[in-house]
Formats: structure tokens, sequence, C-alpha cells
């Protein structure tokens, strides 16, 4: 009796390492793959962000070697991995001390900015029809930090990967058309400095974007651009809260297309079993340890001065979820989504950039 039952215990035992190497191991392995050689190419230039280009990237080869790729058991456990994991080690690149480093008029206007993209994002793609999660994706990409915060939200919403697929490429191609334009932008109305600085970091959507239009004007431009911009990037951390708190208590409403508000939100099927509350705390399970590392790190030691060593393994596991995430969605259903989403991400932003730009920067001058 013992023996059989030893031997049933080996036998599972046998199996799940077979499975692990030849049916989870081959995905992730393609996901590693694809996220180290990425993280190295990034770091040629800080304007390459490897999490944009890690989806990309994952795409292609998912476009390439076929639907098998996707079905794979491995890329759906990178996802489910290294999305929470990346997550909760991005939480160490938030500094909340960087408050202290900037005037309160400075401080308000930046917030103003990041309330500012919201606002016109959601308001426009309602206006326009575009995918509720599309659009508060697109919006958080534009507001805080581009492709991370795409990432860190993903979840919380209940997105699919074709809708953060989207977002991304989206926040990429408005981003670097910003880089593009910034410098033609501060030349001709002959910013000075610290403003044309102040201007970069305020509206423009990648932290790798940010440096590259502000390094047009010098390294006092560019001290500027990156401390504005890392206010936006400490604001991952409430509005995750937030859009955190709002999917769990998000109630079921009346009937839309066979299912409730609460399952279209989450990207359910219509009359998928589990209460809006259940759904919504469950997809953000990692909240809490994503704020209470970005607090640790923002606050303590030794903490803070672990913050640097951590950085290229935080970039590497979400890199290696938004590869995973790339490997699933094909061209097809990018194409599917249509040109609204483009046009809602270049339309707000020129709308907050141009606002921003005829009030806040004026008065930043002023104020300089």
């Amino acid at each position: 009796m013992d023996t059989s039952a030893e031997a049933a215990a080996g036998a599972g035992s046998q199996f799940s390492i077979h499975r692990l190497i030849f049916e989870i191991g081959p995905g992730l392995l393609l996901s590693f793959a694809i996220a180290l050689p990425v993280y190295e190419i990034s770091r040629i230039s800080s304007s390459l962000d490897p999490l944009a280009l890690s989806l990309i990237l994952g795409m292609v080869l998912g476009n390439v070697l076929g639907p098998a790729v996707a079905r794979q058991p491995g890329v759906a456990a990178a996802t489910s991995i290294f999305v929470p994991a990346g997550i909760v080690l991005y939480g160490s690149r938030l500094d909340f001390q960087i408050f202290a480093q900037l005037p309160v008029f400075s401080t308000m206007a930046v917030l103003a900015a990041v309330a500012s993209f919201f606002v016109v994002m959601l308001a426009g793609s309602k206006l326009m029809g575009v995918d509720k999660s599309t659009g508060l994706l697109i919006a958080s990409g534009s507001a805080i930090c581009g492709a991370a915060a795409i990432a860190v939200l993903a979840p919380v919403v209940g997105a699919r990967n074709r809708n953060t697929s989207v977002a991304l490429i989206i926040i990429t191609t408005v981003g670097l058309t910003g880089a593009l334009l910034y410098p033609l932008i501060g030349d001709f109305l002959s910013l000075p400095v610290a403003t044309y600085g102040f201007f970069c970091g305020s509206t423009l959507q990648q932290i790798g974007i940010v440096r590259l239009a502000a390094a047009h004007m010098g390294k006092e431009a560019l001290a500027t651009a990156v401390t504005v911009k890392m206010i936006r990037i400490s604001m991952l951390a409430p509005v995750s809260i937030i859009l955190g708190a709002a999917a769990s208590l998000r109630v079921p409403g009346r009937k839309e297309r066979g299912g409730s508000r609460a399952d279209l939100f989450a990207g359910r099927p219509a009359g998928a079993a589990g209460g809006a509350w259940r759904t919504g705390v469950s997809r953000a399970w990692f909240l809490p340890l994503f704020v209470a590392v970005a607090v640790l790190f923002s606050f303590f030691q030794p903490a803070i001065g672990m913050r640097e060593p951590l950085k290229p393994l935080a970039s590497i596991c979400m890199s290696m979820a938004l590869a995973s995430i790339g490997l699933t969605v094909n061209f097809q259903s990018i194409k599917s989504a249509g040109s609204r989403p483009l046009f809602l991400g270049f339309a707000g932003w020129a709308l907050v950039f141009i606002c921003f730009l005829f009030v806040m920067v004026p008065a930043f001058s002023l104020r300089g």
C-alpha cells in the first residue's frame, strides 16, 4: 500500500517536472529571450523603452511563429507570474520625496497636467466610442509614465491583452512624435531652458522620451524635466489605488448587451459568475504590496540605497510580462480596433500640451 502511494507520488512529481520543462519551459524561455536582449538594447539609450520594445517584439514573433505560440502554457505562466512581480518591484522606482524638490506652484501645475490628461482622454474616449479599458490605459499612459503605467494598470482595470497592446503602441507613437516636435517648439518660441524642461517633463509620456526631448537644451533643462517627470511617475501609486477601488466597488447595474456593466468593465463574458467586488479585489491583489514597496523605498534605509540595484530586475520582469502579452496578440486584432484610439491619443495629448504651453508655461516663467 505504501509502495503504491510512493510510486504514485513519484509519478506525479515526474509529471510536474516533465510539464515544467517541456510544456511551461519553452514559453517562459521565449519571453525571457525577448526581455533580456531588449533590456540590454535599452541601456544603449535612455530613450529606448524596454517595455514597449518587448511588447512589439513579442507581437512580431507571435505573428511570425503562428497562433500555436500564444497557446503555450509557458506564455500564460509568464504573464501570470511576471505581471504582478514586475509591478511590485516597480514600486521600488517610485520616490515620494521628489515632491520636496519643486516649488509648490510647479508641483500643483504638474498635478494639474496629470488631471487634465485623465479628464480630456476619458471624455474623449466616451465621445469617440473608444473601449473603456483602452481609454483608461491611454489616459494613464499619457498622464503618468507611458508604458509602465499601462503595464501596472492593465490588470487593475481588467484590460484584455489587445487593449493593452493598442494603448502601448499609441502611447509610444505619440511620445516619439513629441520628441521630434518639442525641440522645434522650444526653439521657435525661444523658451527659457528651465521652462522648456518643465514643459517636457509635464506633458511628454515616457521618461526616455522626456530625456530625449529635454536634452536638446542641455543639462539644466534635462534635470528640470526629469524632476517634473518623477512627480508624475510617483502619481502611479495613488492612481492605481483609485482605479483599483473603483473596480472593486463597482456594483452590477443595468444589463448592457446581455451582461452587467461590471462584466463589461472587467472584460469578462456576459453572465460571468462572481460579484464585481470579488473580481476587482482579485485583479488588484498586488496593489497593497506595490504601494508598500513604494513607501518603503521612498522613506526608509537601507531600502532607498537598494533602489538602483533593483532597477534591472524590475525592468526585466516587466519586460517578460509584456513580451508574453505581445506573443498572444495578432496584428488583425490590433487593426480591428480602428483609428479612433490613435486619434484619441494624439488629439488628447495635443489639447493638453497646447493649453499647458499657453497657460502654465508662461506662469512658470513669471514665477521662475
